[in-house]
């Protein structure tokens, strides 16, 4: 479901989408798409992930099309994987009906073929899944007033691929078994034919059905890999195998020399490395899928009230507005608005949160998670692709296309590796030639450290080591409630040093509740009638409240419900402008009303000296004061305090024990912010700061090192931006359009520890994998160059160290921040 998007530059468009890319077997393939794409005119980018099997790519739409990209990679051998799928409609009432359809799907981005037949009643239909889901399509077909009847979607790729493995494989091990019985008469002498010019005759034929049947992939893939002067494993498989083949073939005939027949050393590796590949494809299916695996939390029907009747329906038929009702152990579908009812609901799945959230009246709940206790009747308020479990899962695969900098070090490095394996199997070759007496069976001796050489080599461990752990991780981090946008961000979170909180709706609830309303002179309207009946403070309050009704910032927004609880008649004002991080201007009867901050009155030339005993004192309580001024003189004070959340304490703490300064950055007063600051055992705090100061600061402070700046998403989007990770926290339903590079689903602090934890865990995990595969290519290169390792048992150590990469990778399922752990104890 990988975002397919046209964003238009200065100078160009760019588009930006995702093709499904089938018959990569290493790093060696993923160099060589990315470095001849890139190549084609009107391709600004190019980031193919081996363990994804998907190619993310930007181009200028008016310079190329996906056509011709696509074209180029089957050029080169490839193949772009498209999704087929058969699905039985009902409701077509003639072959128009057939027609209309089929041209709307055709229309659908990332459908490449289709078929709508009247007579059955049947689609074909074959669509690009790294752009749409199957729920896509079927949203397509409902929405079009057709029912579906049934479902029929073809292997996937990866069982397409698994499939024709498993074949070969045992192909490979029926014909390897007489390779071996009948390659070794001295062991095997009870075997009738046994060391005659029969067996090896038969040894010979068994091993050219194992070398160009069942390792016929590997020559499809050095072909491809060879046309674009480049190498890769399969490069290196052939030519051993092969070199070791064709000298035990022209030792065969047309008398056996037995002591030069070495087929098992191809016929062997073949089949095991063959094995491994399988083994490797259904550990790596298991890593990709766990992303996609979230989307099957939603239920595939609902249960709407329709005309008094309870009426069940396809979830893809769901439209916003719709009124839903969910019963006690049911999934609720889409995202929503609770009507009516009060349950306990489990969003574990979606955020991380481990116990039960309460929902009444009014809240808001998740599509995919499950109602545990009432009934609930529900207003479906996102669907499809709007819903939250869609956005997230769109961003993660959108995510895993973008390599973190560890992985474009690794495919460079793996995209020279085969050409110093060959070098250095040549050179092992020579020498081993050179220091064997003529005569003394030179070749033979030679060419097996060579080929072992050649077998042993794993740019495919290299390949997998990072993108499997970067899936596994990024999964992990979407079941906890963290979406990472990009691998780099993944990387780089781990390594901060300073973490940097915004002070209002970050550290605090961001819901100030009003404390004191302190009037400073009679005022009075000559238009109100009731003026009279209005205490002096009510008056100050109201007309705040009139001035703020239309501003967007949370003190805003508390001031004018309070005046609302209060039953205070709030009109509108004829002119309105907001300065941010200052304060309000509005114009109301005629009169000029200023609410703001004291420097905002100041600047605005208000004599605020009357108002500065109560400053201190309130500001001192850890309050926030917003003063009132009309026709330019202070008619009062609003103060309003903002408690902090109950997370902040313990997930500051958290950060300080892993050595991380944490730093508050805010607008407010210094008196109020070093009052929370204080609470809370924050050291640093920059007060009085702008929006468009706030990125001068993280500049300032990335002397000092690596910067996360927590804020809100938008207010805080040029701070997230400029800072080395911005993390966007508590943005619940609306998280592609945060600024952050990462997003926290729940409004809790402890999830930033979660998402360092999860960080620091995949980088390791990463390390992990690339220590194994370059001590495993070091260590095993020179032990097959002495002679100690022979070809058969080299081709079984490579292909378990690409298994045991993807699988160490696979742990990472197991695995759960501690930070959870805690809070959960807490």
């Amino acid at each position: 479901m990988e975002g397919n998007v046209t964003a238009k530059t200065e100078h160009s468009l760019t588009r930006r989408t995702a093709l499904k890319i089938g018959g990569m077997h290493c790093a060696g393939c993923v160099t060589s798409i990315q470095n001849y794409v890139t190549e084609l005119k009107g391709v600004t980018k190019c980031e193919v992930n081996l363990a994804a099997e998907k190619a993310t790519l930007e181009f200028d739409p008016t310079i190329t099309d996906l056509a011709t990209i696509e074209k180029s990679i089957k050029e080169i051998g490839y193949k772009v994987v498209y999704e087929k799928l058969t699905v039985k409609i009902g409701n077509m009432t003639d072959s128009s009906d057939a027609e209309i359809l089929e041209k709307k799907l055709k229309e659908f981005e990332g459908v490449r073929y289709v078929s709508v037949s009247f007579g059955n009643g049947q689609i074909l239909i074959e669509y690009n899944q790294t752009l749409h889901s199957l729920s896509d399509i079927r949203q397509v077909i409902t929405k079009s007033g057709y029912q579906i009847l049934s479902e029929d979607l073809s292997a996937s790729a990866e069982e397409v691929e698994a499939n024709k493995l498993k074949k070969f494989f045992f192909i490979g091990l029926i014909f390897t078994i007489p390779v071996l019985i009948f390659g070794y008469p001295e062991y095997f002498s009870f075997v009738p034919l046994a060391g005659t010019i029969t067996a090896a005759y038969l040894v010979f034929a068994c091993a050219s059905v194992v070398q160009f049947v069942t390792g016929s992939r590997f020559y499809i893939g050095a072909y491809r890999i060879g046309k674009m002067k480049s190498a890769n494993m399969d490069t290196l498989v052939v030519t051993g195998t092969t070199a070791a083949y064709l000298f035990s073939a022209i030792n065969t005939f047309p008398t056996p020399a037995w002591h030069n027949l070495y087929f098992d050393a191809a016929s062997v590796v073949v089949t095991f490395i063959i094995l491994g590949k399988y083994l490797e494809n259904k550990t790596k299916g298991k890593a990709s899928s766990l992303i996609r695996k979230m989307l099957e939390l939603q239920p595939k029907t609902a249960r709407i009230k329709k005309d008094g009747q309870e009426i069940e329906v396809p979830i893809e038929i769901i439209k916003p507005g719709d009124v839903i009702l969910v019963r006690p152990g049911e999934k609720i579908p889409v995202d929503s608005l609770v009507l009516e009812g009060n349950s306990a609901v489990d969003e574990s799945m979606i955020t991380g949160e481990s116990m039960p959230v309460s929902k009444k009246s009014g809240d808001y709940i998740i599509g995919g998670t499950i109602n545990r206790e009432g009934v609930l009747v529900i207003r479906a308020e996102k669907v499809g692709s709007d819903t939250m479990l869609a956005q997230v899962v769109k961003l993660v695969e959108e995510a895993m296309g973008r390599k973190p900098p560890m992985q474009r070090m690794v495919d460079k490095i793996a995209g020279y590796f085969a050409f110093m394996v060959i070098a250095v199997a040549l050179v092992t070759f020579m020498v081993w030639y050179l220091i064997i007496p003529v005569g003394a069976h030179q070749i033979a001796t030679a060419i097996i450290p060579a080929v072992a050489i050649l077998v042993v080599a794993c740019p495919c461990a290299l390949g997998l080591a990072t993108p499997t752990a970067v899936m596994v991780g990024m999964s992990k981090a979407a079941q906890n409630g963290v979406v990472f946008k990009g691998g780099d961000s993944l990387e780089m979170l781990g390594r901060i040093k300073i973490a940097v909180f915004d002070k209002t709706g970050t550290l605090t609830q961001g819901k100030p509740q009003v404390t004191d309303i302190i009037s400073m002179k009679q005022i009075a309207f000559a238009s109100e009638n009731n003026a009279s009946t209005i205490s002096a403070d009510h008056k100050m309050l109201k007309i705040a409240a009139i001035a703020e009704k239309n501003s967007e910032h949370p003190l805003a927004k508390s001031i004018v419900q309070y005046a609302m609880n209060l039953k205070i008649n709030l009109a509108e004002t004829m002119e309105f402008s907001a300065v941010p991080g200052k304060g309000v201007r509005a114009i109301y009867n005629g009169n000029n009303i200023l609410v703001g901050s004291p420097s905002f009155m100041e600047g605005e030339k208000i004599n605020i000296e009357s108002a500065r005993q109560y400053l201190s004192k309130l500001q001192e309580q850890g309050k926030t004061v917003i003063l009132v001024a009309l026709d330019e003189d202070l008619i009062g004070l609003v103060a309003l305090l903002d408690i902090p959340k109950p997370s902040a304490k313990l997930a500051i703490q958290s950060l300080r024990k892993m050595g991380i300064q944490v730093v508050m950055l805010t607008g407010d007063n210094e008196r109020t912010s070093k009052t929370v600051a204080k609470d809370l055992a924050i050291d640093k705090v920059f007060a009085n700061v702008m929006p468009s100061g706030k990125s001068d600061i993280i500049k300032q402070l990335q002397k000092e090192g690596k910067i996360a700046m927590i804020g809100d998403g938008i207010n805080d989007a040029p701070a997230l931006t400029e800072a080395d990770v911005g993390i966007a926290i508590g943005s619940g339903t609306d998280i592609a359009l945060e600024a952050g590079k990462v997003v926290l689903i729940r409004d809790d602090l402890m999830d930033v520890v979660s998402a360092i934890e999860i960080s620091k865990k995949t980088v390791s995990k990463i390390r992990q994998n690339l220590f194994y595969a370059f001590v495993y290519n070091i260590v095993l290169i020179p032990i097959a160059g002495l002679g100690l390792l022979y070809p058969a048992l080299a081709g079984l150590a490579m292909a378990a160290s690409s298994v045991s990469v993807t699988s160490s990778s696979l742990l990472l399922k197991r695995w759960s921040p501690p930070s959870k752990k805690k809070n959960l104890e807490k």
